[in-house]
């Protein structure tokens, strides 16, 4: 009954071992990508979210110049 738990725990090891290599895999496309220097990004949409982030950001600066002034202690 012992050579049973031997084979459970080899499987959850190759199982862990498969899932470490299949995202080590992903991380250096990723890596590949952003490091690829001939690569030139997709187009993205001028209304993506993160623009608009951008220009929400750009308001509140402009209206606000020096936001941690107020925010003084003494």
């Amino acid at each position: 009954m012992s050579w049973q738990l031997w084979v459970l725990i080899a499987l959850a090891a190759a199982g862990v071992l498969l899932l470490a290599v299949a995202r080590m895999r992903h991380a250096r496309k990723v890596f590949d990508d952003i490091t690829d220097l001939e690569h030139t990004p997709a187009s993205t949409p001028a209304d993506s979210p993160a623009d608009e982030l951008a220009r929400a950001r750009a308001r509140a600066r402009a209206a606000h110049p020096e936001p941690g002034r107020h925010r003084r202690h003494g």
